[in-house]
């Protein structure tokens, strides 16, 4: 075997960081160009902004939580398709999936439709990316949580 065909062989038998070149190849989902510079928007920006406003829609408990052995795959670097939020660049348009915990009584599509309009609404305002998917999926029902259960007395604070 030749001296550069060795070499090439052993480049491509060298180990990625399968974590790091996932985390490189999905950081930026939109990359503006003009006059005075770029401007990156990263996809954990994306993320930031469907999270704190999916959990401020009435009926919402919590994202969902991803599986056991999803969460191993991701520490290896691989996805998990079970995970409570996704961003994705599809042909210059953001496509979101989330994985959410209702409360128990809500009507399902009312508030899945209205978790749809917030995400696009939010994104689109705040990124300037069109927004083209926002794929919520229920993964779950919970009670209401009570005061009491919260930490706050029934009976109000500090009433004897």
């Amino acid at each position: 075997m030749s001296p550069d065909k060795a070499k090439a062989n052993r480049a491509a038998q060298t180990p990625v960081d399968p974590i790091a070149a996932s985390r490189e190849a999905a950081a930026i989902i939109c990359e503006d160009e003009n006059d005075t510079g770029a401007i990156r928007i990263s996809e954990n920006v994306v993320a930031a902004i469907v999270h704190k406003y999916v959990l401020e829609v009435e009926g919402v408990v919590r994202f969902a939580s991803g599986s056991l052995v999803g969460n191993i795959g991701e520490f290896f670097g691989r996805p998990d398709p079970d995970k409570k939020l996704l961003v994705d660049l599809a042909d210059e348009c953001v496509n979101i999936s989330v994985s959410i915990v209702l409360e128990f009584g809500v009507h399902i599509p009312t508030v899945a439709s209205e978790v749809q309009t917030v995400v696009r609404t939010k994104v689109e305002e705040l990124t300037g990316k069109q927004v083209m998917k926002v794929n919520v999926t229920v993964q779950d029902l919970e009670e209401p949580k009570t005061e009491d259960e919260e930490g706050v007395p029934l009976g109000g604070a500090g009433i004897e």
